[in-house]
């Protein structure tokens, strides 16, 4: 049978292990935390040298490209306006078509 020295050197051990085991997987999470930090690093640099300065520039296309645009109002009333001397214009070739034939 075992004794209590029996057990206790057997839970020493187990301690013992279980220790190792602790201390190995800890450095294990620490590298992979290393790693992660390592990458995000990587991405941060990549997205700061390449894709803001590409989408601070699609930024000020389209900035540019809201200032040159007429209003939808402004527009609107060309439309009318448009509309309006069209069939004036008609009126008015009509009227000489008459005159025209009048002659």
């Amino acid at each position: 049978m075992l004794d209590k020295q029996d057990l206790q050197a057997i839970k020493d051990l187990i301690d013992t292990s279980i220790s190792a085991s602790e201390e190995r997987t800890h450095a294990e999470i620490g590298a992979v935390r290393a790693e992660i930090r390592a990458a995000e690093d990587r991405w941060m640099t990549f997205y700061e040298s390449a894709i803001q300065p590409q989408l601070q520039l699609l930024a000020e296309g389209q900035q540019t490209i809201l200032e040159t645009l007429a209003p939808k109002s402004r527009v609107d009333a060309l439309e009318e306006e448009v509309v309006f001397l069209k069939s004036i214009v008609k009126n008015l070739a009509q009227d000489v078509a008459e005159l025209k034939k009048a002659e």
